[in-house]
């Protein structure tokens, strides 16, 4: 016993004498004052997607003998359906645009300058079963130069698998799911700003709403406005959620209180009373604009001192950031609450709301005026941002199969080098993704009925 005992003892004392050595080469190598202060080395990513160019480097054939210039439209085709109807509309506008000005040519030019373009739509009530299957179809049958679409980013996401297999230019109009180009597919371009751009601008707002002057916005004081949430879980509003969360953490202040809406959900009486319980200084939503539509109502009712609008300035000392005895909380959205459909539905209860503008109509542009006279006039409403994206989108696809000729892989190369592109609906200037760069994204808030920046 004795004589393992001690063969145990030697081995530590060994073990202990390596230790000693190992430290005190370190301690050669180090100040003593850096040993134990020594900062975490940060990971290298091994590829940052947005700093990179992606291109495509394979075959690609002309079409030849062609009779008609086929783009694919993947998106419902309803004109009387309340939020997709204005995009059909608006994409055959500027198809049908395209199309007299090639017919009013009065000067030699190629025969394929001179073929009018066709819009194949193709569509399912369930995109993710026989939606993509039908849109699959169509590429291999009919040949598409190129597709626009589509309405939404889960079945762009759709959308974006076919192209990536099929080798053609997708161009999404009003996509602001930053994951779409983020799949690294070259052949993928978002017109509309990003989730991230439209967070920073829309989170800046809520946080410089409160009343410098008043309590509630001195830190020191110890009190806070209480911010609620409101969330729809569908793909689209998640997506936007995670870019607001991300911005709200970023400045230090994420919301107090989350309350989740499924979309479509029958009835909201379980989130209006727990909204109603915490009394909120100010409350975001974010949903579709149908949903946003009937939050909004539904904040109206259970918090029926909320003001139609921003509180004027005011020299006198507010206390906890109300008047006395008056409750009262701001509202604030998405750029879903500038869709058309919002306002419709909403109405008087959408007066003060605000939001960021991914649209403001310039009278300088000609383009842009000549599209919202002609949409006001058949639809009988101004466009709003996803109708005039819409537009956008086609007539840079058109002007980059104009330059590039019937080549896929060449109309993929026009579309990064028409950027930066000047739209109606703002400058579209691409990444190496894809992704439309703007940040130069405004507030609007709705008054009389009609989104004012």
């Amino acid at each position: 016993m004795n004589m393992q005992a001690e063969c145990r003892r030697s081995g530590l004392l060994r073990l202990a004498a390596r230790l000693a050595v190992g430290l005190s080469a370190i301690g050669c190598l180090l100040p003593a004052a850096e040993i134990n202060h020594l900062p975490p080395s940060p990971a290298t990513p091994f590829l940052r997607l947005r700093e990179a160019t992606l291109g495509y480097h394979g075959p690609s054939a002309d079409f030849a003998n062609l009779t008609e210039i086929r783009l694919g439209w993947f998106g419902p085709t309803n004109l009387d359906d309340p939020l997709t109807g204005d995009l059909w509309w608006a994409a055959n506008f500027a198809m049908q645009e395209a199309n007299a000005e090639t017919s009013n040519l009065g000067f030699p030019t190629s025969d394929f300058r001179r073929l009018p373009f066709r819009l194949i739509p193709r569509w399912a009530v369930d995109p993710w079963g026989t939606g993509v299957s039908q849109l699959t179809r169509m590429v291999y049958d009919e040949q598409p130069l190129a597709l626009i679409g589509s309405v939404d980013s889960a079945s762009t996401h759709l959308a974006e698998q076919v192209v990536a297999k099929a080798q053609l230019p997708l161009v999404s109009p009003i996509t602001t799911d930053k994951t779409v180009t983020l799949a690294g597919v070259s052949w993928m371009f978002s017109c509309a700003p990003s989730d991230t751009a439209i967070a920073r601008v829309l989170v800046e707002a809520v946080l410089a709403a409160s009343d410098p002057q008043c309590e509630i916005a001195n830190l020191k004081s110890g009190i806070r406005p209480r911010l609620a949430l409101l969330a729809g879980t569908d793909h689209e509003s998640r997506m936007t959620m995670r870019e607001v969360l991300k911005e709200f953490s970023r400045r230090g202040r994420l919301p107090d209180f989350r309350f989740d809406v499924p979309p479509g959900a029958p009835t909201l009486a379980q989130q209006m009373a727990a909204l109603a319980a915490v009394h909120p200084d100010t409350v975001l939503i974010i949903a579709g604009a149908e949903d946003s539509a009937r939050l909004v109502r539904g904040v109206r009712e259970c918090l029926p001192g909320a003001p139609a609008s921003l509180p004027a300035p005011s020299n006198k000392p507010h206390l906890a950031g109300k008047d006395a005895g008056a409750p009262s909380c701001l509202i604030f959205g998405t750029h879903s609450m500038s869709r058309a459909r919002f306002l419709d539905l909403a109405g008087p209860a959408a007066e003060g709301v605000r939001f960021p503008l991914l649209f403001d109509p310039d009278a300088a542009e000609p383009a842009a005026t000549r599209f919202v006279e002609q949409f006001t006039q058949a639809r009988g409403h101004p466009p709003d941002y996803a109708a005039t994206l819409t537009c956008d989108a086609t007539r840079l696809l058109i002007a980059a199969i104009h330059r590039a000729g019937p080549n896929r892989a060449r109309i993929r190369e026009a579309l990064a080098q028409l950027s930066p592109w000047p739209g109606a609906a703002g400058p579209m200037a691409f990444d190496g993704t894809g992704q439309n760069t703007r940040t130069n994204l405004c507030m609007a808030s709705v008054r009389n009925g009609t989104a004012v920046p």
